[in-house]
């Protein structure tokens, strides 16, 4: 049986390295099951001449291009027949090749990433805990602090401990880390557009309707989950599916790491959808600038005409809404800055760790999250007021003047008068 399914060629080789053709041979004696006790990688000499390797009569496997270049059986190598291409030759990775590549620079990186955690749980927390933050805009930033605590948590278990993970744990991670990167980016899109959205609520409340709160933030979520979800169960029907042929683009999660094999296979499945959506969010950006400009020169313009005391209002306004649009701009930047090193890497033929500067800012994304969203006010000032609410202690409510005064109401989608704001 073994025979019927399992025929390799048999080279002849001596020691002047020269290797004769190889010849099928009717007995042979096959060791069954896995001997690599760490991770392994396939040999593919179709696409580069550096893995040619060749089945010797003793069982070894000579690799002229690779050290050590002689393979012992039942130790450094085994081989498998994968469906649609044949017999492959997988080599063993030894322990000391392990240990090389989980230098500093990984422990670093993923440490930032754990110490980031708690910082954006802590986030989610105080906007949890205190009604004046829980409105569209802070609930979307709930959603995305969460899905980018899961996809921190993951990537850096994998970091720290891919050497002794199962291959169906370290493929079972990667297709966590790509569902919560992907939402991710899907929330801080929902996050510009409803910075968009806000401002243009503000400058043109003439003709531009909000929806209520609630049915906004249903198609938010919708718009967020439905893409995330559809985009991982391709991956994994592309990638663990069998019927599928070889000549698809698969993401071949953990055959050299818990992640996408190469940068090749991770287009189509996670550059591309975040590449629309950093595009889609720049655009964004760019529309909701142009709109607060042109509304600081119409305001200038009434200024120098009558400077009555509702302009001075639309002016505080604006600054509010200013600040809020460049603390959403940072976080996108951030967040997409990385990912488009990334990408320029991969365009270049680069190395990634020329990268690894701006690997460690993202890393530590969490901390500015929640310094910019939870330690600057008014967000203090709310929180701090719900706090003290939750331990019994009466306090007075934050004084109006800490308060963002025109930019809340206008978030939570309540239609209150500008003269009844507090100045």
């Amino acid at each position: 049986m073994i025979g019927s399914s399992f025929s390799p060629l048999f080279s002849n080789f001596n020691r002047t390295g020269v290797e004769f053709p190889g010849d099928k041979q009717n007995t042979f004696v096959a060791i069954i099951g896995d001997p690599c006790k760490y991770k392994k990688y396939i040999l593919d000499p179709e696409n580069t001449n550096e893995e040619e390797s060749y089945l010797l009569l003793n069982g070894s496997v000579f690799v002229p291009q690779d050290a050590p270049s002689m393979l012992q059986p039942g130790v450094d190598y085994c081989m498998e027949i994968v469906p649609n291409i044949g017999l492959k030759t997988f080599v063993c990775f030894p322990e000391e090749r392990l240990v090389v590549t989980a230098d500093s620079r990984f422990t670093i990186y993923a440490c930032g990433l754990l110490v980031s955690v708690p910082f954006l749980v802590l986030t989610i927390l105080a906007y949890s805990i205190t009604p004046k933050l829980r409105d569209v805009y802070g609930k979307a930033l709930c959603r995305y602090c969460g899905c980018l605590a899961l996809a921190f948590t993951t990537l850096a278990i994998t970091q720290l401990g891919s050497g002794h993970l199962s291959d169906q744990a370290c493929t079972s991670i990667a297709f966590v880390i790509q569902f919560s990167f992907v939402a991710c980016f899907f929330w801080l899109n929902v996050m510009c557009i409803e910075m968009w959205s806000l401002v243009r609520s503000h400058v043109d409340r003439e003709t531009y309707k909000r929806m209520k709160p609630k049915t906004l933030f249903f198609w938010y979520s919708l718009w967020c989950w439905g893409p995330s979800v559809i985009l991982i169960l391709v991956s994994m029907i592309m990638d663990l599916s069998p019927t599928i042929p070889a000549t698809y683009v698969k993401p071949n999660f953990g055959k050299e790491s818990c992640w996408f094999k190469s940068d090749d296979e991770a287009m189509p499945y996670f550059y591309v959808p975040v590449g629309l959506l950093l595009l889609g969010n720049m655009t964004l950006f760019i529309l909701t600038f142009l709109k607060l400009s042109k509304y600081q020169k119409d305001l200038d313009l009434r200024r120098l005409a009558r400077n009555q005391a509702s302009d001075r209002r639309d002016r505080r306004c604006l600054r509010r809404l200013s600040r809020t649009a460049i603390v959403c701009l940072i976080i996108f930047f951030l967040m997409g800055l990385n990912w488009s090193m990334e990408l320029i890497s991969w365009f270049v033929d680069g190395d990634s760790f020329d990268w690894s500067t701006f690997d460690l800012v993202n890393a530590l994304q969490g901390v500015l999250v929640f310094g910019l969203f939870v330690i600057r006010r008014p967000q203090r000032d709310f929180v701090w007021h719900r706090i003290q609410q939750l331990r019994g202690i009466d306090l007075a409510p934050p004084e109006a003047g800490s308060m963002e005064p025109y930019l809340l109401p206008i978030m939570n989608g309540d239609n209150v008068s500008r003269e009844m704001i507090i100045p």
